[in-house]
């Protein structure tokens, strides 16, 4: 959850827990002086990003499912599943945005002090 292009500088305001702040990005790194928000809307790019990862997780759990334990009935897998997804999308919500930004902004080392 830092900069992208010097790994030093926080990405975020607060925690993805936080609430008050929840999905809030700076403006830019106070590192390397990167400005986060390209473009008006840069970020609505994440939602196919969290997309992604909200359906790779509950694919995942339900391969998990079918493993470990495959006599479970289907509606307590689909309940623990939306229980599983509902706390962990603001942590997903979070990694969306840094995996978008990424995708932009390379790492530079000449930035690293």
């Amino acid at each position: 959850m830092k900069c992208p292009r010097c790994h030093i500088g926080d990405f975020f305001e607060g925690h993805p827990y936080q609430f008050s702040t929840l999905g809030e990005v700076k403006q830019s790194c106070k590192n390397c002086g990167l400005k986060y928000s390209r473009e008006p809307g840069f970020f609505q790019g994440s939602y196919y990003v969290s997309y992604a990862l909200g359906v790779a997780l509950l694919v995942t759990l339900f391969i998990l499912k079918l493993i470990f334990l495959p006599s479970l009935a289907y509606l307590t897998t689909l309940l623990s599943m939306v229980i599983i997804l509902v706390f962990l999308a603001p942590l997903l919500f979070a990694l969306s945005k840094i995996i978008w930004i990424n995708i932009f902004v390379n790492y530079d080392s000449r930035f690293k002090k």
